[in-house]
């Protein structure tokens, strides 16, 4: 039921160009927005140039906490702490990942190749918790605190927005025409 609710609500959300190349709206997370992401599925994968992101570790605290990127992007894992941290992902129940980052400034750089969603902690401090998202598209954004999101630069065509709740794993599809 709880799905169904949450579909029923995201539909009822506008998402509507608000210029060609723009597709804009509010994912109705009614401000629990942290582990919600937008993207367009069917739209085109990277959008040119070196596929390169990072992931930090600050005030113990992963930045961001939802992280999307394209399949083949790699990510600089970096401590922003002046003490250890440690990198701990999963997919699934399966370890996909496990560094330790003893240094502030230090940065491991990891490819992620295989479309998924990766949960991440710190062994170190089992109060952090994170998401890396793998995508097949680069037309994803993340969701403000009020909801908010705008996905820029998108070629004209029909697709289908996902809004996501990462950590649930509920996600909302609607259509989308970029003119």
């Amino acid at each position: 039921m709880r799905t169904t609710i949450l579909a029923a609500a995201v539909l009822m959300v506008a998402a509507t160009p608000l210029a060609a190349g723009t597709v804009s709206g509010n994912a109705g997370c009614d401000n629990k927005c942290e582990n919600y992401l937008v993207y367009l599925e069917g739209a085109p994968g990277a959008r040119g140039g070196e596929l390169k992101a990072v992931f930090d570790q600050k005030d113990k605290v992963f930045i961001p906490h939802v992280l999307p990127v394209v399949a083949g992007t790699t990510v600089d894992i970096k401590n922003g702490d002046p003490f250890l941290h440690n990198v701990h992902v999963y997919k699934g129940k399966e370890t996909v990942l496990n560094i330790a980052l003893p240094f502030q400034g230090q940065v491991i750089p990891y490819k992620f190749e295989e479309r998924g969603t990766y949960a991440v902690s710190c062994d170190a401090h089992p109060e952090m918790s994170a998401f890396i998202v793998v995508l097949d598209t680069a037309y994803f954004a993340g969701v403000g605190a009020d909801g908010a999101y705008e996905i820029a630069d998108v070629p004209p065509g029909s697709y289908t927005l996902v809004v996501r709740d990462v950590k649930k794993g509920e996600e909302s599809k609607s259509p989308v025409v970029v003119n």
